[in-house]
């Protein structure tokens, strides 16, 4: 697994996981990263929502 494939790799488990809610998972974890200052985690999770987005069809986030 390639670094471009881990977001793609985690939005399919959030979503498994989650199911209608991985975004709502994944927003909450970015508040709570973007709270601490956390730029890095924060661009993470955004990608990660994205491609939740992406795989469920909702469009793109943040």
């Amino acid at each position: 697994m390639t670094l471009t494939q881990v977001p793609w790799g985690a939005a399919s488990m959030l979503i498994r996981t989650h199911g209608d809610h991985a975004t709502a998972y994944a927003d909450k974890r970015i508040s709570a990263l973007a709270a601490i200052d956390d730029v890095d985690g924060v661009a993470v999770w955004k990608k990660i929502a994205n491609c939740i987005n992406q795989l469920s069809g909702t469009g793109s986030s943040n």
